[in-house]
């Protein structure tokens, strides 16, 4: 996988950002289930949560940056 230029992680920045409703600097679960509305319009509860599970590498109860990132590079970003 090619590595991001800066501008790309900018970009990804603002999608974290703007699902980060409440501008707390991580995606809770709420939050996450928003986004997956927005990305995957077919996707359940169920779903949600176990991708947020699998997300929260550090198992905090909430998605950081850097989390979203290798998510978003792995499953959404367009080379």
């Amino acid at each position: 996988m090619k590595a991001l230029t800066e501008d790309q992680i900018v970009e990804i920045k603002g999608h974290f950002d703007f699902f980060d409703s409440d501008g707390n600097g991580r995606i809770d679960l709420d939050e996450f289930t928003e986004l997956l509305v927005v990305l995957s319009p077919e996707s359940n509860p169920d779903q949600a949560q176990e991708g947020f599970a699998l997300i929260d590498t550090d198992r905090s109860g909430y998605i950081e940056f850097d989390e979203f990132l290798s998510w978003w590079k792995t499953c959404w970003w367009e080379y």
